[in-house]
């Protein structure tokens, strides 16, 4: 268990080109109405640069000018992230990037930048590697969508997809332990295989030697990558989206949330499980604005978030998802920003850390 993490994407990486574009009316009108449909068509291999406008939802989050994490785009407004991303309770520190492909192009005419207004941390969170690291963004200004800006969709909350499922994982990070993306960081992309719960807990167990009071992989997570390891999540990825495909819609299943290592056999990258989540997210999107040729109209969230809602039948019907009606739902939360942010924890932090975890389950 062990809060290691702040993970980030094991990948290769090569240069590419980048363009202006702008949007038509019939594509604002398509931008504006759904979700996790990107304009951009995606190459179907993993481990490389992502094409531009391929993951319109990711966002890059800076503190005090420096990228320490990844996001997603949820709504116009709203970003979703993991709460150990965030070090200070000062939100003027921090910055979010939107429509951005290369880390060292900020300045280009698809990227726009917004402060934060409010961070929304979950009440359940204690440190790297609890349970409850899930945190909310409220941009100071809502973002206009474009072919390189747009919200993923939020999977219906019953919905589970089976192991065995290839999802992505998206991101800036390292591209191997301690090894740092280079120039010009464009970001990167890996498949990701889905992990049932007993298989993930097993590899942790034999990876780490004994099998905890705690389990090591709680209700609100979930494992994915590969028993061998080699493909991966790192350090810098923290708050990325996992996402998978269904219907030509991609839907986000997961955050980055920790690990041991990047990309170690038995140890595979561990995610916060958003579905759990749901009734605590919209507590807090129940509405956004979309600016639309200089003008703005009120949108009720379920024409963004709850899209999944009205597709669920069809959803679950093509990937024959079983269901599950327990689907959390989180009433308390507290806006505040402490929490870890992007740091290799010592083994002795880590030791820590699992000691005051498994007692304060005893207790």
């Amino acid at each position: 268990m062990l809060g290691f993490l702040s993970l980030m994407l094991i990948l290769l990486h090569e240069t590419g080109s980048a363009g202006a574009a702008s949007l038509s009316s019939s594509e604002e009108t398509y931008a504006l109405s759904v979700c996790g449909a990107p304009m951009v068509s995606e190459r179907i291999v993993g481990g490389t640069d992502s094409k531009k406008g391929e993951w319109p939802w990711q966002i890059s989050l800076s503190y005090k000018g420096e990228p320490v994490c990844g996001g997603s785009l949820i709504a116009n407004s709203w970003i979703l992230t993991a709460a150990h991303c965030f070090d200070s309770q000062n939100v003027s520190q921090y910055k979010v990037y939107l429509g951005v492909y290369r880390l060292s192009l900020l300045q280009n005419p698809n990227t726009v930048s917004r402060s934060v207004k409010r961070i929304i941390i979950h009440p359940d969170y204690q440190f790297e590697g609890s349970n409850g690291d899930i945190a909310l963004i409220e941009m100071d200004q809502p973002v206009t969508f474009t072919p390189y800006i747009l919200p993923a969709c939020l999977p219906p909350p019953a919905a589970l997809l089976p192991a065995g499922v290839k999802c992505w994982v998206t991101g800036w990070g390292d591209i191997k332990e301690g090894q740092p993306l280079g120039n010009p960081k464009t970001l990167q992309k890996a498949t990701v295989s889905l992990i049932d719960w007993h298989s993930c807990e097993s590899m942790y167990e034999t990876s780490l030697g004994y099998k905890p009071n705690v389990p090591f992989i709680l209700d609100d997570m979930f494992c994915a990558g590969y028993k061998e390891g080699k493909v991966d999540a790192c350090q810098g990825d923290s708050g990325g989206p996992l996402v998978c495909r269904v219907n030509n819609t991609w839907w986000q299943y997961g955050i980055v949330s920790w690990g041991i290592g990047c990309g170690q056999a038995n140890q595979p990258g561990v995610y916060t499980k958003v579905q759990y989540y749901d009734a605590w997210i919209k507590q807090y999107i129940t509405s956004v604005q979309i600016n639309k040729s200089a003008s703005s109209s009120a949108v009720d969230m379920t024409k963004l978030l709850e899209q999944s809602m009205n597709r669920s039948v069809e959803f679950l019907e093509t990937t024959n998802i079983t269901t599950n009606s327990s689907g959390a739902s989180l009433e308390l939360v507290k806006a505040l920003g402490g929490g870890a942010h992007n740091q290799a924890w010592s083994h002795l932090t880590i030791s820590l850390s699992l000691m005051y975890f498994c007692l304060s389950h005893l207790w």
